[in-house]
């Protein structure tokens, strides 16, 4: 297929793919931003007991009856009870437990009336305030129930609920271990980090870039490099590392120069060609490939279309094959506040800033080649083709990166 649209090829992509990932079991502070392998199901109820709210006097709320300010009830203290500890008698009639905020509520009692209405004091304590029955009250199971299903198996864990875990006495979890992303830069042109550029050369600014948003996005990531740039090389990298990972990506060598070896490397490794472009610009000539049930998919060597080609192609189809729904490019609605002249007769992506519903243009270098401006942006306006220009108050579709 030649010129397909940005949608089928995620379509295709994701339904080309087969990719399973196993579970391992973590401890809880290794897995934020893991996804679960299964359900959990609450294995106690929480808190498990009935507890204080405040810190207080604990008493049966019909001794207050009456109390007031003015005419105040005296209790007679029975004890003391703070977090961690248990009162293990009953406590009577006319009494009263010293309690304090999370300490589990005495038998007996079934109301909390708080320090600041009493006079705080050690053998007998005087209520100001008239209770009912299971006020400032927390019941066993308030927050959980034993047997509640805390969490579903694809669920990515965050703060809130490895917490939710950790209140269960939950020390380890099972989550999907996490997918596998082949790096590979194609060109005669690039040159590693620390060395000097020779002429006509330039650094592998795309392996440094691509490995830092697929590693901020979840992905463990595996870089591999190759000694010459010919697609026999090329090929033999690939095929001695390809089950190693889950999914591989390449960039460069996939237009129609004398250099644009991926096309030869696929019918080298006899994989199946899946599509070659794509009608978007930046980052037309994407080639893509199924090899072993696996994904190939090579991406433009333009820096700046490297980047849209991974966020509008990539990050999609890594959102499926990790199944974190999270990573999905988030799309919204804005309203230029700057003017775009140019007429677009493909469906062309253009970098932006975008804020509180504003999207401004703030620089005019919109080539391939250029990555320098992207640091100044958050966003990609999608201009459809046959758009002649943008103006002030045009509404927009934004891409947020």
């Amino acid at each position: 297929m030649v010129g397909m649209s940005l949608e089928e090829a995620i379509t295709l992509l994701r339904s080309a793919s087969r990719v399973h990932l196993e579970a391992e079991v973590l401890p809880l502070n290794q897995a934020n931003g893991r996804i679960l392998a299964r359900d959990y199901k609450a294995p106690i109820s929480n808190p498990p007991f009935d507890r204080s709210p405040l810190d207080g006097y604990a008493f049966k709320a019909a001794d207050s009856e009456g109390a007031s300010s003015d005419t105040p009830i005296t209790l007679k203290v029975v004890g003391e009870v703070c977090a961690g500890d248990y009162f293990p008698e009953e406590v009577g009639d006319k009494e009263a437990v010293r309690i304090m905020t999370g300490a589990p509520i005495p038998k007996g009692c079934d109301c909390v009336l708080r320090q600041e209405d009493t006079d705080e004091g050690e053998k007998e304590v005087k209520l100001y305030k008239a209770l009912k029955p299971y006020a400032n009250y927390c019941y066993q199971g308030e927050d959980i129930q034993e047997g509640t299903t805390l969490l579903q198996e694809g669920e990515k864990l965050s703060s809130i609920t490895l917490g939710i875990l950790a209140s269960m006495g939950i020390e380890q979890v099972e989550v999907r271990r996490k997918l596998k992303m082949g790096l590979l830069c194609t060109g005669d042109e690039l040159t590693p980090l620390g060395q000097p550029l020779k002429p006509g050369k330039i650094y592998n600014t795309n392996e440094v870039m691509l490995e830092a948003k697929a590693t901020a996005l979840g992905i463990e990531v595996h870089v591999f490099r190759m000694s010459e740039d010919t697609a026999e090389q090329v090929a033999h990298v690939l095929e001695k590392h390809w089950n190693e990972v889950d999914l591989m990506v390449t960039t460069g060598g996939v237009s129609v120069g004398k250099k644009d070896i991926m096309h030869e490397v696929i019918k080298l490794l006899e994989a199946k060609r899946l599509f070659w472009r794509i009608a978007m610009q930046p980052g037309t000539p994407v080639l893509a490939a199924l090899y072993r049930d696996k994904l190939l998919v090579g991406l433009s060597g333009n820096p700046f279309a490297a980047l849209a080609n991974f966020e509008l192609l990539i990050r999609p189809l890594l959102a499926h094959l990790s199944g974190d729904k999270s990573i999905q490019p988030l799309y919204t609605e804005g309203q230029m506040a700057s003017v775009f002249l140019k007429h677009s007769p493909k469906r062309r992506f253009i970098r932006a800033s975008f804020e509180n519903g504003k999207v401004t243009l703030n620089h005019n270098n919109h080539a391939s080649g250029s990555l320098y401006t992207m640091s100044l942006c958050n966003a990609l306006i999608d201009i459809p083709a046959g758009t002649k220009g943008l103006e002030v108050g045009d509404k927009v579709q934004v891409v947020l990166i």
